[in-house]
């Protein structure tokens, strides 16, 4: 389901077959080194979730995470986080194209009942779902469905305490490459996701949980596997996966060129052998997972 996707890209707050290149099964952070790199960095897989379950690595003070955290005068996010600045930029791809509503890509009985969950799970937002892209609908129910225990998801904290060490903050992505990855699905494939996750909220609820324990347990393999067992089509993993994993993988280097960098990006695009992780050992970069 699409809930699998929206846990791991930035912009709401990826197959079996493939060989997963340089990640291992027990962790989700990466020291990257060699290649003519004068210092080492990082490559952090996160969740963006704000459930304080998936906050238990960072909390720890002692995990190795804060070590490598530490060595680092860049912290890069998939986007640099200005709540202001997000807003305005994305509000206008947010909504639907002029003449399209979602009554007008559902069928009546199928309008009728998202109106109803709506109404029951979100509260005076409800009132939203008839202009936003039905991505978006799913993004609102999502954040419904999940524990609310801190303000801003794990990405976002990190960039707060980069912050507090006055270190660079940067973004890997701007939000409309993000956003230009999303419209990769149509709006009529969107709103078929929409209703499969009225149809089934259960279903996502169970997927959403399964994600965290497993984020949890550092199972990096196991959450991959799940992530990119979602039925997507070809173009669809390559906007949102593939294509952006080239990028990221690039946007890191020319940052590690400058200054060690810990970049913490969401956890489907490190592995794989179109993953970051590979993408930067091909480039002649040592890839070694770090534990506890």
């Amino acid at each position: 389901m699409i809930v699998r996707l929206l846990a791991l890209c930035f912009i709401f707050f990826l197959v079996r077959n493939q060989s997963f290149g340089q990640a291992e099964n027990t962790s989700v952070l990466y020291e990257i080194s060699g290649g003519g790199l004068i210092h080492t960095s990082y490559v952090f897989g996160t969740i963006h979730l704000r459930d304080k379950r998936v906050f238990e690595q960072v909390h720890n003070k002692k995990d190795s995470l804060w070590y490598c955290f530490k060595h680092c005068d860049i912290i890069a996010g998939e986007l640099k986080f200005d709540k202001k600045e997000i807003k305005e930029a994305a509000m206008d791809k947010v909504m639907m194209p002029d003449g399209v509503t979602l009554q007008s890509l559902l069928t009546p009985e199928e309008y009728e009942k998202v109106k109803a969950y709506a109404k029951e799970t979100l509260g005076w937002k409800a009132i939203l779902i008839d202009r936003i892209k039905p991505l978006f609908s799913i993004s609102l129910f999502t954040e419904a469905m999940e524990k609310a225990d801190y303000k801003y998801p794990l990405d976002v904290y990190l960039q707060e305490q980069g912050e507090k060490k006055k270190k660079e903050i940067a973004g890997i992505e701007t939000i409309d490459e993000q956003m230009q990855a999303l419209a990769s699905m149509s709006l009529k494939d969107q709103a078929k996701e929409l209703m499969e996750f009225v149809n089934h909220p259960m279903d996502s609820q169970a997927e959403l949980e399964k994600m965290i324990a497993l984020y949890r347990e550092r199972k990096l393999l196991d959450l991959y596997d799940l992530i990119t067992a979602s039925g997507m089509s070809d173009s669809v993993e390559a906007a949102l996966l593939t294509d952006r994993n080239k990028l990221m993988a690039y946007r890191i280097e020319s940052m590690m060129l400058r200054k060690p960098v810990f970049a913490a990006i969401g956890s489907a695009h490190l592995p794989g052998d179109k993953g970051v992780l590979e993408l930067l050992r091909k480039k002649g970069y040592k890839v070694r997972a770090i534990g506890k």
